[in-house]
C-alpha cells in the first residue's frame, strides 16, 4: 500500500484553477500515510512486546522451543518491516515537498525566450495573464503572439547581453483583445553549447497604470480649475527660508513660484506677525503685476505648521486672485458714491421704488419737502402720503397706472401730499422705470408745485399788466390818430366861430351881446379840446418813460414766458443765442417787455397758421457799431406779404382778422422813443424776421 500510494502519479493540471486541488489531494495522502505508518508500529511494538516478555520469563506450556523460535522471528520481520516503512517515508514527503514548490513557482507569471524571441516556457501565472495556454504558447514569436510594443526593441537584446538584467515597460495584448501594460524584470542565462536564453518575470501593471492616469487626469482637471478659480497654492519651509513646492505660471506668484525662491518681503511681514502672535492661520491681502504689466490685487490664507516645540517650521498657503471682484467692488462702491451725490443733491425729491410702489430709496431733498427722515420713509408706500380726499385704494391704483406708464406718461400726475407737519402741497410726480438685474424697479420724481403755481399767478399779473399797459397805447395810438384827424376841423370850427361874431357884430346891440357871450363860450371850450388833444398826442410821441438800467437776458426770458402762455404756443421750440448774459440796456422795463411780448405772440400766431410742423422761435442778440445792441426774433412761419410789408407799421395795418393793427404801430413808437429802430424783413429759407435796438448801458457786461 505504501508502495502503490508513493508511487501514484500526480495528476496534470493546465491552469491556475487547479492549485486548490493539488495542495487538498496532498495533504489527503500525507494523513492517510501517517495513520497507516501509525497502525503497523503499534501492531508491531506490541507483538515484539509479547514476544520479548514470553521468552524472558520461560513460561511454561507456551509451546515447543519451535514456536518460540517463530514468535521471536516473526517479532524480528515485524520490526524490519517498520523500519522500512520509516525509510520509504521521508523520500515521498520530500516528493510531494518538491511537489508544492513547483507548484507555487509555476503560478509566478514567468516566461523562457531564447534569443530569437522564442517561447520557451510558460507558466500557469502567464497563462492567466494573457490567456494563452501552455500548448498554444510554447514554440511561438513572443511579438507576434502578444503583439508586444517596446521602445528600442532592436536595442533589447545587445543591452541584455551587455547588462545581464533588464527592467522596462512594454504594451502587450491579451487573448481577448484587451491591451495590458506589463512591468517585466529580464535575466540573461546560457543554455549551453553558447545559446542564450532569457528568463522573463512579467507584473500585469495595467490596472497600476489606468490608475495612474485617472490619477495625472484628476491632477490636470485639479489645475485646470485652480487655474480657472485663480488659485495659486504654495509649500514654504520657514527654517531654511525658501519655496518647497508652488503652483507654475501664476503672474500673482512673483518670484516666489520656483521652488528655492524666497517670500514677498510685504507676505514675509505679515507672516512673522502672525507667526509672533502665537497664530496658526493668518489672512492677508497684497498686490502683484500682470505679465502684461497691469497691476492686480490677490487674497491670501496660510496654515502655519509647528513641530513639538511650537516652533514654526513650514507654511501652507493659498493665494487667490481677486482683482476682477476688486475692480467690482471699487465699481460698486463708485455707483454707491455717485448715487448717494444724486439723492444727496438732485433738487426734486426723488423715490427709488419697487414695481409695488415701496420705497427703497430717497434723495434728502424728498425729506425735507415731506418733512420726515430717510428711515422712516423707505420701507413704506408712496401712496401712505398722498392725501387728496380719494380712498387709498383709489391713490394706489392711479400710481400702478402712472407706474405702468413708466417714461410713456406725458404729463406729470398732480397729487396732494400730506407733509409730517399735516400741511397738505400740491406735488407733480414724473413716473420712470428701469430694471437692473431682472429686477424692476420705478423711479419716482416729485417737484413742489407751490413755486410754480406762484410763478403762474406772477404771470398772470403781468400779463395783465402788459395788457394794461397795450389797452392804454392803443387807445393813446388812437387819440393821437383822433388828434391827428380832427386838428383840422377843430381849427375850421375856431375859424366859422370867429366869422360869425364879426357878422353878429353888426347886427341888434342886445342880441349881438348874448350872441357874442355864446360864441366866446364855444370857442373857448373848441380851444381847449384842441389844447387837450394836443398834449395827448405830445404824450404819445414823446412820452415820459420810466428809464433804467436792466439786464437784458432777464427782460427777454420773461418776455418770452409771458408770451408764449397761451394755446398758440403748443409746439413751439424755443432758442436763445444771447451775446452775454449779462448786458445791461437802457429802458423802460414794461415798455421794453410789451414790444418783446408783442414780436413773440405775433411769431407763435403766423406759426400756428401755418400748415407745416416746424416751429422754431430763435431770440437773439448782438452788439452793433454803434453802441448799441440788436434783439432778433426770427420765427418758421410764411413771412409776411409784401404788400403788407410795406405799410406794417401803419395803424390799422394787420393780417389777424380779429387784429386792430396798432401793435407794430405802438412798439415802433416805443422803440423809437428809446432812441432805437425797429424793421421787419422775409428770412431767405423762409419765415420772418424782426429786429430792434437799444442803447447799451456800458461796453462791457457786468459780472
Amino acid at each position: 500500500m505504501i508502495n502503490s500510494l508513493s508511487d501514484k502519479p500526480l495528476p496534470e493540471r493546465g491552469g491556475h484553477s487547479t492549485r486548490a486541488h493539488d495542495v487538498k489531494q496532498s495533504a489527503l495522502i500525507r494523513r492517510a500515510r501517517a495513520r497507516r505508518t501509525i497502525d503497523l508500529t503499534a501492531v508491531t511494538a506490541a507483538g515484539l512486546t509479547g514476544s520479548i516478555l514470553a521468552v524472558q520469563t520461560g513460561v511454561a506450556g507456551i509451546g515447543p522451543p519451535h514456536l518460540r523460535a517463530w514468535v521471536i522471528a516473526a517479532t524480528i520481520a515485524a520490526a524490519a518491516a517498520c523500519a522500512w516503512t520509516w525509510l520509504r517515508r521521508s523520500p515521498v514527503r520530500l516528493h510531494v515537498r518538491r511537489r508544492e514548490w513547483m507548484d507555487a513557482v509555476d503560478l509566478a507569471p514567468v516566461m523562457v525566450v531564447d534569443d530569437r524571441n522564442v517561447i520557451r516556457h510558460w507558466s500557469r501565472g502567464c497563462e492567466y495573464i494573457y490567456g494563452w495556454s501552455a500548448a498554444e504558447a510554447l514554440g511561438r514569436d513572443r511579438g507576434k503572439l502578444l503583439h508586444t510594443q517596446i521602445d528600442e526593441a532592436e536595442q533589447l537584446w545587445p543591452r541584455l547581453k551587455a547588462d545581464r538584467r533588464l527592467d522596462n515597460d512594454v504594451s502587450e495584448r491579451h487573448r481577448d483583445g484587451r491591451d495590458l501594460a506589463i512591468r517585466q524584470h529580464v535575466e540573461l542565462f546560457d543554455q549551453g553549447e553558447g545559446q542564450p536564453a532569457a528568463i522573463v518575470s512579467v507584473t500585469d501593471v495595467t490596472e497600476l497604470r489606468r490608475a495612474e492616469a485617472a490619477l495625472r487626469l484628476s491632477e490636470a482637471r485639479l489645475a485646470t480649475a485652480v487655474s480657472i478659480q485663480g488659485i495659486f497654492i504654495y509649500e514654504y519651509d520657514l527654517i531654511a527660508d525658501r519655496m518647497i513646492w508652488a503652483t507654475q505660471g501664476d503672474e500673482r506668484a512673483e518670484s516666489t513660484a520656483n521652488p528655492g525662491a524666497t517670500l514677498n518681503p510685504n507676505l514675509r511681514r505679515t507672516l512673522d506677525q502672525a507667526i509672533a502672535a502665537g497664530r496658526d492661520r493668518t489672512h492677508y491681502d497684497f498686490a502683484f503685476t500682470y505679465a502684461d504689466g497691469r497691476e492686480g490685487l490677490a487674497e491670501g490664507w496660510a496654515r502655519i505648521v509647528r513641530d513639538r516645540n511650537g516652533r514654526a517650521i513650514r507654511l501652507l498657503g493659498t493665494h487667490l486672485d481677486v482683482t476682477e471682484r476688486w475692480q467690482r467692488e471699487q465699481a460698486l462702491r463708485t455707483g454707491e458714491a455717485e448715487r448717494r451725490a444724486i439723492l444727496l443733491t438732485v433738487p426734486d425729491a426723488m423715490f427709488v421704488c419697487s414695481d409695488r410702489g415701496i420705497i427703497r430709496a430717497c434723495s434728502a431733498s424728498a425729506c425735507r419737502l415731506f418733512g420726515y427722515a430717510e428711515e422712516d420713509l423707505i420701507g413704506r408706500q408712496v401712496s401712505d402720503f398722498i392725501a387728496d380726499g380719494r380712498p387709498a385704494s383709489a391713490v394706489r391704483r392711479e400710481l400702478f397706472r402712472a407706474f405702468g406708464r413708466g417714461a410713456a406718461a406725458t404729463s406729470p400726475l398732480r397729487l396732494d401730499v400730506r407733509c409730517e407737519s399735516g400741511k397738505v402741497i400740491p406735488v407733480g410726480f414724473v413716473v420712470g422705470t428701469a430694471r437692473r438685474d431682472g429686477v424692476r424697479m420705478v423711479v419716482v420724481l416729485g417737484r413742489d408745485l407751490r413755486p410754480a403755481i406762484a410763478s403762474e399767478e406772477r404771470f398772470h399779473r403781468m400779463n395783465n399788466d402788459l395788457a394794461q399797459v397795450s389797452r392804454l397805447g392803443m387807445m393813446g395810438e388812437m387819440a393821437g390818430a383822433l388828434a391827428h384827424e380832427l386838428s383840422q376841423p377843430l381849427s375850421a370850427v375856431v375859424n366859422f366861430l370867429g366869422a360869425a361874431e364879426l357878422m353878429l357884430s353888426q347886427g341888434d346891440r342886445l342880441q349881438r351881446e348874448r350872441l357874442r357871450s355864446t360864441i366866446d363860450r364855444a370857442s373857448e371850450q373848441a380851444s381847449r379840446a384842441g389844447e387837450i388833444i394836443r398834449r395827448l398826442r405830445a404824450f404819445i410821441l414823446r412820452g415820459e418813460a420810466d428809464m433804467r438800467a436792466e439786464r437784458l437776458a432777464d427782460l427777454v426770458r420773461e418776455a418770452a414766458a409771458l408770451a408764449l402762455f397761451n394755446a398758440n404756443s403748443f409746439g413751439v421750440r424755443l432758442t436763445y443765442a444771447l451775446e452775454h448774459e449779462d448786458r445791461l440796456v437802457l429802458g423802460d422795463r414794461v415798455q421794453i417787455q410789451q414790444v418783446l411780448v408783442n414780436l413773440i405772440r405775433n411769431a407763435a400766431d403766423a406759426m400756428a397758421a401755418h400748415p407745416g410742423e416746424l416751429r422754431d422761435l430763435t431770440i437773439s442778440t448782438r452788439v452793433t457799431s454803434d453802441h448799441l445792441i440788436e434783439v432778433a426774433v426770427r420765427d418758421t412761419g410764411p413771412g409776411i406779404a409784401p404788400e403788407i410789408l410795406e405799410r406794417l407799421f401803419n395803424p390799422f395795418a394787420t393780417t389777424k382778422r380779429e387784429g386792430l393793427g396798432f401793435g407794430l404801430a405802438i412798439s415802433r413808437r416805443i422803440v423809437e422813443a428809446h432812441g432805437g429802430q425797429l424793421s421787419a424783413i422775409n428770412a431767405p429759407d423762409g419765415g420772418a424776421i424782426f429786429r430792434f435796438t437799444l442803447p447799451v448801458m456800458d461796453e462791457e457786461p457786468v459780472g
